[in-house]
């Protein structure tokens, strides 16, 4: 009976300490989820409780079958936590524990990455060597190969260290969680063409899903550098099994790494070339987003904008929240922008105010700023002895350095700009605008009540103007989404 017992109460025990070591992994694989998810404060929390239930294990039952593993867990976890003192002291104990040698060899390599990031150098050089003369995974092999080669890159053995890193770049046997892991380090340490290799690698076969840790990862390598991405990802366009949304991807990456290169026009062709391959994927999505900024970035006439219409419905499903909304501002604002360039070109000079808010909506909503500064000189033009010549030269000067096309308005740059500032001299003392801009007026309340009264007269002045096509303008104008001529409530500054 008392044997019976024994061996019961030891069943028992053992369930206990297995169900422990599968929560603390479970815990620890969603802790890895939450960093490629860019969620590093979930990520602390899952560690945390990684370290708690690990080390109730040690601590408890050093005497259990899992006591070594947990410990190995626990220092895995207090590494990915910075927690490096922490995890010489487990690591250690992961060695005593230790039964088996690839146990032991783990141990070591996990305390000599430790070692590293506390600056002993030396001590991690061994630690890792003595880590990799052991039989470990491929993902502890590549990631001690890794560590080494950062130890003795920092001893000045660069050689040494280039062959430690390319061999971890090269580990074919590695996980896609491991490569990518990997492949950040690279790119943190300043060695982008190894970087971009092992992430080619990954790009060929995961899944093209522009918004995946992956493609965050690249996107960021194209900033440090975009020729070397370019150069990837004309070759991975150019492979075999390139298409569709894949192919999409591809001409995504190849379009942001122009971009950073300074290549306008090449970058363009990208984001056509995929929004052209896979219109309803997430890559074509994206590359319509991108497409329209840039050419907003660029466009020096009307009809740039009006080039622009069709390519907002795709972009309606570009990745991120951000870029959604930013999408949705610009097409709001390219139909406001269109209605008020219409009203000018129907109307001419009665309707000019029409071409001043333009310019408004193009500099601050489209960030047109070619297109702000033509129209604000076209006002000028217009109407120069107008009482909100003032707000139009202001407008004008704040963008300078952008001209607009030659041919529809013309801009001499710095000569454009001396006369405009010495129209701003020649104003009336009184201008409301100038009192509001210059600060002339000093804070005074009348200042401030004449520029917030003209402000009030320009938006009647623009419901006039809707009147003429629109009877009911007048009426439907107190509701800003009823009126897209009529700048917000809030609007109180100079814009």
């Amino acid at each position: 009976m008392r044997a019976s017992l024994l061996i019961s109460t030891a069943v028992l025990g053992g369930c206990v300490y297995f169900n422990a070591m599968y929560d603390a992994n479970r815990q620890y694989d969603a802790a890895l989820g939450s960093l490629r998810k860019q969620s590093d404060v979930q990520a602390r929390v899952e560690f945390d409780s990684v370290i708690a239930k690990t080390g109730r294990i040690i601590e408890g039952h050093p005497g259990s079958k899992y006591a070594d593993d947990a410990a190995i867990l626990k220092t895995r976890a207090e590494l990915h936590r910075r927690m490096w003192e922490s995890a010489v002291e487990t690591s250690v104990r992961a060695e005593e524990l230790a039964g088996s040698p690839k146990i032991r060899a783990v141990a070591l390599g996990l305390r000599g990455t430790a070692r590293r990031e506390l600056g002993q150098v030396r001590a991690a050089d061994s630690l890792l060597s003595l880590g990799l003369a052991g039989k470990v995974d491929a993902d502890d092999e590549a990631l001690f190969l890794f560590q080494r080669g950062l130890a003795r890159e920092q001893l000045g053995r660069s050689d040494e260290a280039a062959v430690d890193l390319e061999a971890a770049a090269n580990s074919v046997n590695l996980s896609p969680e491991g490569s990518l892991t990997l492949s950040v380090a690279l790119r943190e340490i300043g060695q982008y063409r190894r970087s971009a290799e092992v992430a080619a690698r990954l790009l060929a076969t995961a899944s093209p899903n522009t918004e995946s840790p992956l493609y965050l990862h690249v996107d960021s390598l194209s900033v440090l550098a975009p020729a070397v991405v370019d150069s990837m990802a004309g070759a991975l366009a150019t492979s075999a099994g390139a298409i569709g949304p894949r192919l999409a991807a591809y001409h995504l990456i190849a379009g942001r790494a122009r971009f950073h290169q300074g290549r306008v026009a090449d970058a363009l062709a990208s984001f056509d070339e995929a929004m052209g391959e896979a219109p309803n994927s997430q890559a074509g999505a994206d590359a319509a987003f991108y497409a329209i900024e840039l050419r907003l970035q660029v466009a020096d006439r009307p009809e740039d904008v009006t080039a622009l219409l069709g390519s907002f419905a795709l972009a309606r499903r570009a990745g991120t929240r951000e870029m959604r909304s930013r999408n949705q501002r610009w097409e709001q604002a390219s139909l406001e922008f269109e209605g008020l360039m219409g009203a000018y070109a129907s109307r001419g000079e009665s309707a000019a105010e029409a071409v001043l808010r333009a310019a408004e909506v193009a500099n601050v909503d489209l960030e047109a700023l070619r297109l702000a500064r033509g129209c604000y000189l076209l006002y000028l033009e217009l109407v120069p002895g107008s009482r909100w010549a003032a707000k139009a030269i202001y407008g004008a000067l704040s963008v300078t350095g952008h001209p607009p096309d030659p041919e529809w308005v013309a801009d001499d740059g710095e000569a454009t700009d001396r006369e405009l500032r010495s129209r701003l001299a020649d104003l009336p003392a009184d201008d409301p605008y100038r009192l509001a801009l210059d600060g002339t007026g000093g804070g005074d309340f009348m200042a401030d009540s004449m520029y917030v009264l003209a402000e009030a007269d320009l938006r009647r002045r623009l419901i006039e103007i809707r009147t003429l096509f629109n009877p009911t303008a007048a009426d439907t104008a107190r509701s800003p989404e009823a009126n897209p001529v009529q700048p917000p409530d809030d609007e109180v500054q100079p814009r």
